[in-house]
């Protein structure tokens, strides 16, 4: 495990699984995985997934409130595996909290937790773009709905 975030109700995951990067996104127990398509090679590497909202090119259908999301896994900077889902995140993910280097609670994705990972982790960063601002009604509606 690298990073996990959430629970097996819903979150999201980056792991190394038989040699292979693997990210999971998990939406209400609907699993979107994404596998590289090679094995990671051995020694120090840079590992990551990037994920980036697609422009839509025509109107979306009645009825969708969602676009395109790219998920694409990265070794070393270089591309090795993408997914495209209409699934995504739109306010929180879950109340469990982030993990690195291993999934504490019920696991994100499928494997059995902890799923600690064996190596030396150096150094987890998670970048946001400009345009991914907070939606603070959304939290705030949350918020309101836990009371």
């Amino acid at each position: 495990m690298l990073i996990a975030h959430g629970d097996a109700t819903s979150g999201y995951s980056l792991y190394v699984s038989d040699g292979h990067l693997v990210h999971d996104l998990n939406i209400g127990g609907s699993h979107q995985i994404v596998r590289s398509d090679r094995k990671v090679p051995t020694g120090a590497r840079r590992l990551g997934v990037h994920v980036e909202r697609l422009v839509r090119k025509e109107a979306p259908a009645k009825g969708s409130r969602t676009g395109v999301t790219e998920y694409t896994l990265l070794i070393d900077g270089e591309p090795a595996g993408s997914l495209q889902t209409r699934l995504g995140f739109h306010t929180l993910i879950s109340w469990s909290g982030l993990d690195i280097g291993r999934d504490r609670g019920s696991p994100v994705s499928h494997y059995e937790a902890p799923f600690e990972f064996r190596g030396n982790l150096l150094r987890v960063t998670v970048t946001m773009n400009s345009d991914q601002k907070l939606d603070g009604e959304a939290v705030g509606n949350a918020q309101m709905a836990r009371q």
